[in-house]
């Protein structure tokens, strides 16, 4: 509509060139119709009703097209919004060089600045006031109620809550926030300051806090390991927190029985957190506990983060492991080779040379005579089922769907040791975690994945090549059509000229339990390695971590009809611990399981584990809230008339109570670049006061002002309608 002057506008009802088209038709329409019937008539009065006609017909179509005329108002004087926002976080509790807690301190400065009245609560109606900490809510009690209560300070996460509460954005003028600056949700200050920036909210921080620096270091463990076997390596994982002591040498200790086993040194550089590992092997059965320490720094002030202890089991129990093979080849003499003379497993063996020959080979001599497994209790007595290829031919349909329960329900491990383990039409089944593709790559190299270097029997292969010593090609590697949910692969195979790489060994979860597949042919090249040493080459030491580190981390545990376990050995005060039993073959009528928990040498606790719904008789679970710090003892009376014990310690830690110093530089990077700025105790009040007499500008607002929507305009439409009516009928046209 640019051909209206700028003051005027149409709104149209429906498109304006509608509206002129049925205005066309209607002019044509009515000089047509008098053109025939108002011959009778004299020029003039014919002249005169289509007049009247055309200037009704052409005010309806005006009325259609709402003609309007812009009208700017002037915008009404909005007085500024103001937020405050107050930390109520435990590090607010803490007593600075005026003998105040931070929150008091606060509490001071918001009267002082007659932002709260003396009464407690906020002194205009214009200001809103909110309290944060892990979430933001507004106050609408007396200020004298606050306390410093949470556990944690999430700063985006709260000024976001702030930011976003139902009011006029262009009323907000600023954002003003009382407290010691430390955020652990660690979200940056850049996020939170442009999400306030775009809503053109800058913030203002008035730190609280003495502005020293405070240093402390503290450890803590980053894995559980509920049990290990004897000779067996087992890593302690640590995390090092270091606070205030940029580039400075930490000295960390591995104690047992206050004796240092091993002392690490790091340099702490501008990393906050640092994660170390210690290995450990024990000769001798028992329960173990190593301590890591921190030695403390110079000007520590908190020393009992600086230690922590790990529990370890150490049993000798043999690991019962089945070798089912249907097609034999080199692959599968080596590792039985291999298993049958490791003084840590029991291994059976079932391997078919024919369709009439069938050789059944047992470890220990004293057992009864071995036989492949034909009911449910006798597949649920293994540890570990290694599978070879064409293991169809000598199991039957029914047993491998006990073999998919043993994995499944009862925390069994299985290993597909030669890609596909089953021909014809259980070639596509539930139990292999991928599907292996016919197509196969030539004389790969083995390359261990990131995930694969956290595994013990990868970790060997790692470590060799590190050193130097350059492993055997494999024969061949089978490429993948399918991958199933959660399969993780833990090492790939690469051809000499690293155009193709496919997935190799992987692991993946499987109910209770887990399967490792094998793609990769010529494992047992390994064991013909003149580098490796001696009779336990790298070969045999590949297979011995594998098995060992499979049971170590499955429900069951070796030889024992039940497993009785912990979700952590260390647990923060307040947090739940979980405990878990588990029966290798199933008790249907025992429903409860009674359980002790001692803190040091004195009884806490006498209750009992609850069946799992739908697991009744396999499965019994318990969660604890320990209340008291300490070492804890957790006794479970089973019901073959034995005992399991398991150890946790409980622990203190809260960094708000920590890292006690205003963190000026996290609060100096969000207000800048929200468009704020520091603000210091003594010209707040100044502040706050040029805040309030500025008025806050707004956009002026343009408003229609109808032009056919008066008394004038319906008289006119009236009098054309009836004139028209009237003088049709006086002239005989009626």
């Amino acid at each position: 509509m640019n051909w209206l002057p700028k003051d005027l506008a149409l709104d149209p009802i429906v498109p304006w060139p509608v509206i002129l088209f049925m205005g066309i038709i209607l002019v044509i329409f009515t000089v047509s119709a008098y053109a025939k019937t108002g011959f009778a008539l004299s020029r003039f009065k014919n002249l005169m009703l289509m007049l009247l006609r055309s200037v009704g017909t052409a005010a309806i179509l005006g009325i259609l097209l709402q003609p309007g005329r812009r009208e700017t108002v002037p915008p009404p004087e909005l007085q500024p919004l103001v937020l405050f926002g107050l930390d109520t976080s435990k590090s607010m509790k803490q007593t600075d060089a005026d003998g105040q807690s931070r929150l008091d301190r606060a509490k001071g400065i918001l009267m002082d600045s007659s932002i709260v009245s003396r009464n407690g609560f906020i002194s205009d109606p214009n200001w809103r006031l909110f309290e944060f900490g892990e979430d933001a809510q507004a106050v609408n009690q007396t200020l004298f109620r606050l306390a410093p209560h949470g556990n944690s300070t999430h700063f985006h996460q709260s000024l976001q809550k702030i930011l976003n509460v139902s009011f006029q954005p262009e009323e907000a003028k600023a954002l003003i926030i009382f407290t010691d600056g430390h955020d652990f949700e660690l979200a940056g200050p850049s996020k939170t300051g442009l999400s306030a920036k775009s809503r053109h909210i800058p913030i203002y921080a008035v730190p609280l806090g003495k502005r020293g620096k405070v240093r402390d270091v503290s450890v803590r463990l980053s894995n559980y390991l509920p049990y290990c076997y004897v000779n067996q390596k087992a890593q302690i994982h640590v995390l090092l927190r270091s606070i205030g002591c940029d580039f400075e040498d930490l000295q960390i200790q591995l104690i047992r029985q206050d004796k240092v086993l091993e002392s690490k040194s790091i340099n702490a550089g501008e990393r906050q957190q640092a994660e170390l590992q210690f290995e450990v092997m024990e000769t001798e059965t028992g329960q173990y506990s190593y301590e890591v320490r921190v030695l403390p720094i110079t000007g520590e002030d908190i020393l009992s983060n600086n230690k922590i202890t790990a529990y370890l089991n150490i049993i000798d129990h043999q690991i019962r492991v089945l070798i089912l093979e249907g097609a034999p080849y080199w692959e599968t003499t080596f590792l039985q080779r291999s298993l049958m003379r490791n003084d840590k497993l029991n291994v059976d063996v079932a391997v078919r040379y024919s369709p009439k020959k069938i050789s059944f080979l047992q470890k220990d001599p004293n057992k009864e005579s071995f036989h492949i497994p034909l009911t449910q209790e006798e597949w649920n007595q293994y540890d570990v089922v290694i599978l070879g290829k064409a293991v169809d031919r000598l199991i039957n349909e029914k047993q491998l769907k006990m073999i998919d329960t043993f994995v499944m329900d009862r925390g069994g491990s299985v290993i597909f040791s030669r890609d596909k383990a089953f021909e014809n039409k259980w070639a596509s089944n539930n139990l292999e975690p991928l599907t292996w593709a016919s197509n196969t790559v030539q004389k790969p190299q083995l390359r261990i994945s990131r995930e694969g270097q956290n595994i013990p029997p990868l970790r060997i292969i790692a470590n060799q090549e590190a050193g130097g010593i350059q492993l055997p090609q494999l024969i061949s590697g089978r490429a993948l059509t399918d991958k199933k949910t959660l399969t993780t692969i833990l090492a790939t195979a690469t051809t000499s000229e690293e155009t193709a790489s496919i997935p190799a060994i992987v692991h993946q979860p499987y109910g209770h339990g887990q399967l490792v597949s094998i793609g990769v042919a010529g494992f047992w090249r390994w064991a013909f390695n003149a580098k490796t040493e001696g009779n336990f080459g790298i070969f045999d030491r590949f297979w011995d971590q594998m098995i060992l580190w499979l049971a170590a981390s499955q429900d069951i545990t070796p030889a024992n009809n039940f497993s009785f376990r912990l979700s952590t050995a260390n647990v923060s005060l307040g947090d739940k611990l979980y405990f878990r039993l588990m029966a290798r073959n199933p008790i249907p009528k025992q429903q409860s399981i009674p359980l002790s928990i001692y803190r040091e040498q004195q009884i806490l606790l006498n209750t009992t584990f609850k069946p799992v719904q739908g697991q009744e008789g396999s499965r019994w679970v318990l969660d604890y809230t320990p209340d008291q710090l300490g070492e804890y003892r957790a006794i479970a009376a089973l019901p073959d008339g034995s005992q399991q014990e398991s150890r946790f310690q409980v622990y203190s830690e809260n960094l708000e109570e920590t890292e006690v110093t205003a963190d000026l530089n996290y609060l100096k990077q969000l207000c800048e670049i929200s468009g704020g700025k520091l603000l210091e105790m003594e010209g707040l009040k100044q502040f706050i006061q040029t805040i309030k007499h500025q008025s806050v500008p707004a956009q002026p607002k343009i408003r229609m002002a109808s032009l056919w929507d008066s008394h004038w305009y319906f008289y006119l439409l009236v009098l054309c309608l009836c004139l028209d009516w009237f003088l049709r009928r006086r002239w005989g046209l009626c």
